[in-house]
């Protein structure tokens, strides 16, 4: 899964005052951010696979240390006491909480779409995934409609400071169509340096234009 990551943080920033987007959309990629980081040194590992039906031909084969649930766990304590260290007095454990969850709230989501790669404590137990990489005509609709319904809740809850204000939502929605088509729909890169970059280039850049939204919507 990928945009369909960013639902709860469009929904929980329209519902309370929270951590700002930006910081939501880290959160909610930092497994996949660790993931990119860590298999361009080789210590986590994939393969891309061809033979692999539907979405996303890639063998996700070795991630004990960011996708299984315990690893998982672990960068969510790690990500809320930086978000606690960072944040004001009176908002450090509702914040540390928030960003904590997002984290968390990566494997369960990947659970519905990645096939059986995604261990609970270590690489050698058994593996979960729900696997609907396999069926686009499945997964296209379930993603997308995941994103809409968080972004619809951000829409009708926030108010524009401006002109922009009513842009940028639209303008931050289509990247992220472009974005999320460009994930389904091109083959991945083969060696492991063009990989890496190109992961971390989509969330971090991501991450900076709903920094952008986050200033021109109250």
């Amino acid at each position: 899964m990928f945009v369909g990551h960013y639902a709860p943080v469009f929904a929980l920033k329209a519902v309370r005052k929270t951590t700002g987007l930006a910081a939501g959309f880290v959160a909610v990629q930092l497994v996949d951010i660790a993931f990119f980081s860590l298999s361009y040194f080789g210590i986590e590992k994939w393969a891309a696979n061809p033979s692999l039906k539907g979405f996303m031909a890639v063998d996700l084969y070795y991630m004990p240390f960011t996708h299984s649930l315990a690893g998982s766990a672990a960068w969510g304590v790690l990500a809320g006491i930086v978000a606690a260290l960072v944040s004001p007095v009176g908002r450090r454990l509702g914040n540390a909480i928030v960003i904590g969850l997002f984290v968390v709230s990566h494997w369960f989501l990947d659970l519905i779409v990645h096939r059986h790669d995604l261990p609970l404590l270590d690489d050698a137990g058994e593996k979960f995934g729900f696997g609907l990489w396999n069926q686009p005509l499945v997964v296209i609709p379930l993603e997308m409609g995941l994103l809409l319904a968080g972004f619809a809740i951000y829409l009708a809850r926030t108010t524009a400071t401006g002109v922009m204000g009513r842009i940028a939502p639209w303008l931050v929605l289509g990247v992220l169509f472009v974005v999320q088509s460009i994930n389904w729909f091109t083959p991945p890169a083969s060696d492991p340096a063009t990989f890496s970059a190109m992961g971390l280039a989509a969330y971090l850049g991501l991450a900076g234009v709903v920094w952008l939204l986050d200033r021109v919507r109250n």
